[in-house]
């Protein structure tokens, strides 16, 4: 896939703010992979039930995890089941978020921040949505009792299921800092993660998005794999939910017109209360449209659970190599969807639509 021409688009200005022209002016000309992501396979006997006659009966399947990564735990203390599955996607390529099809996985930034995230992880729970947090790490390093409410609310993020990454220290621009201080960035935040949350974390994204081939290999050396996004609802330039979701159509739209991508990773902001709100009125907007799409016959809107319908592992791949756009095994697709077409349509017939 050709990279996106950011300058030649009315939204250009938007996709600075939002720091994709950031991220792509001041990242190396990388490739693109061509391959798919880790092959997800079901086993026969599910294959077998996936028939529109016993759609009904299918149980929606979770891919499987990703390899498994070696995770920095505290000294001492066991791995549990949860942060071995915070270790699953280590060692990637470069996730940007294309995919051809309408998967969506929600991501917030920036937080946690003790007045505003609590009612998200409520609203996300409340729609069975798991997300993707990217922590910036001061905000709970537990010096003052505000970074303790904080540290807690982190702890939190966790017992709900939900993914973390790095925003670094202090949410520093990288490629504008020496390598010591750029380090000190990555570095530091793992020291507090650990002490925080018992593990650092394997995911990061960069403040603003922002790389270049020697942050890409910094980050490569340690481990890391560098998650962006392709849908920006500019929840940092507005100051409103109905203006977030105006702004989310026009990506959307945008990206399947130019490039052909229908869903992908979702950038949000944690530490606004119109972003907390605006989440709300964008999962309304696409069981919304799953209705119409149910209707025409069309792939509904599927949002998934992690990080695995995007992961690919980086192998030899030089640092800075971009994952494929994401194309999960049919099988998974097909079945996700046969479960998601029948709550699709209870939902829309309960509501009588949207």
């Amino acid at each position: 896939m050709a990279r996106r021409s950011l300058a030649r688009s009315p939204y250009y200005l938007l996709a600075l703010a939002c720091g994709v022209a950031l991220a792509h002016l001041t990242a190396p000309s990388a490739p693109r992979a061509s391959a798919s992501g880790v092959p997800r396979a079901l086993p026969p006997s599910l294959a077998n039930e996936l028939a529109p006659e016993v759609a009904h009966a299918v149980d929606l399947p979770e891919p499987p995890a990703a390899p498994r990564q070696d995770v920095q735990n505290v000294p001492g203390t066991p791995l549990s089941p949860d942060l071995a599955r915070q270790s699953a996607y280590g060692n990637g390529l470069v996730i940007d978020g294309a995919t051809p099809h309408r998967l969506i996985l929600f991501s917030f930034d920036d937080g946690p921040d003790r007045r505003t995230t609590p009612l998200l992880l409520d609203r996300l729970d409340a729609v069975g949505v798991k997300a993707l947090f990217f922590l910036t790490a001061s905000r709970i390093a537990s010096r003052t009792g505000m970074e303790r409410e904080q540290a807690a609310l982190a702890r939190e993020i966790l017992a709900r299921g939900h993914l973390i990454g790095s925003h670094t220290v202090d949410h520093l621009q990288l490629p504008l800092l020496d390598d010591a201080a750029a380090t000190e960035q990555v570095t530091g935040a793992e020291d507090i993660f650990t002490r925080v949350l018992g593990f650092r974390p394997t995911l990061i994204r960069p403040p603003g998005g922002a790389r270049s081939p020697r942050i890409d290999q910094l980050l490569a050396a340690r481990g890391y794999t560098t998650v962006l996004w392709n849908l920006c609802p500019g929840d940092v330039q507005v100051h409103s939910a109905e203006e977030v979701l105006d702004i989310f159509r026009k990506a959307l739209a945008r990206r399947e017109r130019e490039d052909g991508e229908r869903g992908g990773i979702v950038l949000l902001h944690d530490t606004n209360i119109w972003s907390v709100d605006a989440f709300q009125m964008i999962w309304g907007e696409l069981w919304s449209r799953n209705c119409e799409l149910l209707e025409r016959g069309e792939e509904l809107y599927d949002v998934v659970p992690d990080l695995s319908f995007f992961y690919q592992p980086r192998g030899n791949a030089p640092p800075g190599f971009i994952a494929a756009p994401a194309e999960p095994d049919p099988a998974v697709l097909a079945a996700r969807q046969a479960r998601l077409r029948i709550e699709t349509a209870q939902r829309c017939a309960a509501t009588d639509g949207f």
